[in-house]
């Protein structure tokens, strides 16, 4: 887990949200990107660390 991917845990966590860091954890874990429900209600804040993270985990590849 990166450092940014504990820290949107710990958001999730804090927030109540602990089946989605659950879920969250769990795609992390096997390389692959969390989508949150949509009815799920996440910040700003929390959205854009989930973004970072799901990059971290599977980066976008870049043109040459």
């Amino acid at each position: 887990m990166t450092r940014n991917q504990d820290q949107a845990l710990w958001e999730l966590y804090r927030k109540g949200l602990h089946r989605a860091a659950d879920e969250a954890e769990a795609a992390w874990e096997r390389g692959q990107r969390f989508v949150p429900d949509q009815r799920v209600p996440l910040d700003r804040q929390i959205a854009h660390l989930i973004d970072i993270c799901n990059w971290e985990t599977h980066p976008e590849p870049q043109p040459a």
